[in-house]
């Protein structure tokens, strides 16, 4: 039976409207790779009066710094710019000690697949016990506003931790610990996207980095149910989270960073084609389920710093603390539109029209990220 003009204008009408807004998502939507082109890791290493400082940074951003295209970036090139690389990021400030400023010395630099790695050196007027260090290329236009350093310095024999970002770009390390609680919870609230500078820069309004995770939990949320069970559901997330996490640092299971960010994106798709067909079934067991995967983001920044046992647990439950938190306020912000939308039936559409959005998105993440 053939359906009356009207309707199939309609029916029309709302095919041109998804297909629309599927155009502006992926548009909008950069790379939401958790990552690796936002993180860069530092390790310190003080001894005697010599301090040695090595750089690891996705290639793509070495490229932005030293202004090179990134196909163009092979190891040959990079080796051969190491010393402009450092000082477009490391030897942009000395390193200070109580004893007065280090000189910088040697630069070398190396790629092992889609990692830069940058070495340097500098020589310090006595044995280096405490420093202070700005780090500007933190803060250069050529990186992203999100980018973060995470930092492993070991001085006098101790270890010590730190993150520096736009907003924090000195390291203060001497005989205190760098790095508590609170500092990864709210990290992980900024992992999320739930923080508000998350949604600016210099140039105004943007899209978060943590994009993905926020259309994941929305994705999650427009299968229906009330704010409580919403809220639920996405607490199964961060248990998935919490798991991995545990069991990276344990290091029973440590799957590569180009394993995982693809499935990150296919998370994102599957949930959004199950809240597209209606299904709501089983969502907590999904989202936990799913948890697990997004969490080995993060499990490989830890990786990275080689943290001691007793910094360790901090790290763990400030950044799942900071996840949750992150979560609970994407949820309540969400929640009232999602909610409405759910209850009057003429608006339904709309829900299908959101989720294919995000389905869409999701299978553009993959394939950008493989």
């Amino acid at each position: 039976m053939t359906a009356p003009p009207a309707v199939r204008r309609v029916a029309k009408l709302h095919i041109l409207a998804v297909c629309g807004a599927s155009i502006v998502v992926l548009g909008l939507a950069r790379p939401a790779a958790a990552h690796p082109l936002d993180l860069g890791y530092l390790r310190l290493s003080a001894e005697g009066d010599a301090v040695t400082a090595a750089l690891d940074l996705h290639v793509n951003a070495a490229a932005h710094l030293l202004g090179a295209a990134p196909a163009a970036l092979d190891a040959g090139a990079l080796a051969s710019r190491a010393d402009a690389l450092a000082d477009a990021s490391l030897r942009g400030a000395p390193i200070v000690t109580p004893a007065g400023p280090c000189r910088w010395t040697a630069a070398s630099a190396a790629r092992h697949d889609t990692t830069a790695s940058l070495t340097v050196r500098a020589a310090c007027p006595a044995a280096v016990r405490a420093l202070t260090w700005t780090l500007p290329f933190v803060r250069d236009a050529r990186v992203s506003p999100t980018f973060q350093v995470l930092v492993k310095a070991r001085l006098a024999g101790d270890d010590r931790v730190a993150i520096a970002d736009r907003t924090r770009p000195q390291l203060e390390l001497a005989a205190a610990p760098a790095l508590g609680l609170a500092a990864f919870v709210w990290t992980g609230i900024e992992h999320i996207g739930a923080a508000p500078g998350q949604w600016r820069d210099a140039a105004g309004w943007k899209l978060p980095d943590g994009i993905d995770h926020i259309l994941f939990l929305i994705a999650l949320m427009l299968a229906g149910g009330t704010l409580a069970r919403s809220l639920g559901v996405v607490s199964g997330f961060t248990l998935g989270h919490s798991i991995t996490l545990a069991l990276s640092a344990l290091h029973v299971v440590r799957p590569p960073a180009r394993l995982i960010e693809p499935l990150i994106a296919l998370t994102i798709a599957f949930v959004a084609a199950r809240a597209f067909t209606g299904r709501a079934g089983h969502r907590w067991r999904v989202a936990a389920c799913f948890g697990l995967i997004h969490g080995f983001g993060f499990a490989t920044a830890l990786h990275q710093l080689e943290l001691p046992a007793r910094e360790l647990v901090p790290a763990l439950l400030g950044y799942n603390l900071g996840v949750e938190l992150g979560q609970v306020a994407i949820v309540l912000a969400a929640a009232p539109l999602i909610l409405t939308l759910h209850r009057h039936r003429r608006l339904r559409p709309i829900i299908r029209g959101l989720a294919a959005v995000i389905c869409a998105a999701g299978v553009y993440w993959f394939f950008q990220r493989l």
